[in-house]
């Protein structure tokens, strides 16, 4: 019997250290060394978390770049299996509450793309102040809507690279992407998709004129406003004007944004001399993680199981070759060749 249960001892002990080390990808590493940056845009003062990878002069900096919803720096710890990997590729990591979130105060409901770029912008600007950082390179890691937020911001502060994930490029038209997968995803008919498409175009185009999109809110801005006062956003015109080099990736079982789309228009639309790296990632989500085992639209729709494959498989819950791709973009603007 002791020859039974020793193996088996050995084996849930392997596991248990493997299931804690995956774990610690969730918490800010001892070694990292940080420091609380504050900025303003606006009447907004806006606190976030700058860390340095220890031993590291000058190292690259990357600023993250919320997607959608009221997230604080570390989205509430989602972010932190990225972050903690690219610290240990010796890359710093800037990141802070969105406005009304967590320290920061204000409310991003009543920001545009383009208020949102600007803040990008003048945390750029605050980074390139700092004595420790003066001959780092900067630039923007930004997540899906961050697509109309990071080529206007990377001009403006003439960011030295930039990575975007799961971009959205047109308001209106992932708008009905989502709509679409969305009722796929319930089994509705193709029929009934078709006539609830062409009366959300319909209601769309009635309801979010220029005049509408233009006005101000009546008070605090909520989600309504916000909707409407970014109905026509497009980034095209911005990625017209680009010249940061650009890495992006879009997960091609992507369901909340069109990954066909996005590529295209990004290779249309950018500069010629340009440096990018446009791919789509098999197997992959909106926010480039394995789709076998993450195929949501929200991670608000994840149950339990999910919640904890997640947590146990940490790094490992990207898609392969994405964190080594964005590490390699940022240290060398080059295409990883797993991607």
């Amino acid at each position: 019997m002791l020859r039974i249960v020793l193996p088996f001892i050995a084996l849930l002990m392997v596991m248990t250290i493997a299931a804690l080390s995956r774990l610690q990808a969730f918490e800010l590493p001892d070694s990292a060394r940080q420091r609380h940056v504050v900025f303003s845009q606006g009447a907004d003062r806006l606190e976030g978390t700058l860390l340095l990878p220890d031993g590291i002069s000058s190292p690259p900096v990357v600023l993250l770049v919320h997607g959608d919803g009221a997230q604080d720096r570390w989205s509430a710890g989602g972010y932190l299996p990225l972050v903690n990997y690219l610290l240990s590729q010796g890359i710093a990591v800037f990141s802070w509450d969105k406005p009304g979130v967590g320290s920061s105060s204000g409310n991003w409901l009543a920001q545009t793309m383009a208020d949102r770029a600007d803040e990008a912008t003048r945390a750029l600007e605050k980074l390139k102040a700092l004595p420790e950082l003066q001959n780092s390179p900067l630039g923007f890691l930004g997540f899906s809507q961050a697509g109309w937020v990071v080529p206007r911001a990377s001009r403006q502060s003439r960011a030295d690279f930039a990575v975007l994930i799961g971009a959205a490029i047109n308001w209106r038209s992932q708008g009905f992407y989502f709509m679409r997968q969305r009722l796929l995803s319930e089994g509705v008919p193709d029929g009934e998709i078709s006539k609830a498409l062409a009366d959300e175009t319909e209601a769309f185009d009635k309801q979010y004129s220029r005049q509408a999109v233009e006005r101000p809110c009546l008070s605090h801005c909520n989600r309504q406003d916000f909707e409407r006062r970014n109905a026509l956003a497009d980034a095209r015109e911005d990625i017209r004007k680009m010249t940061t080099p650009v890495l992006l990736l879009m997960g091609e079982a992507d369901r909340n944004v069109d990954s066909d789309e996005s590529v295209e228009r990004w290779k249309e639309s950018l500069p010629a001399n340009t440096p990018r790296c446009l791919r789509q990632v098999s197997g992959a989500t909106h926010g480039l993680l394995r789709s076998a085992l993450f195929d949501y639209q929200l991670t608000s729709q994840w149950p339990l199981c999910k919640q904890g494959a997640f947590l146990m498989l940490g790094q490992k819950a990207y898609a392969p070759g994405v964190l080594p791709g964005v590490a390699d973009w940022i240290h060398r603007q080059r295409c990883h060749v797993e991607l």
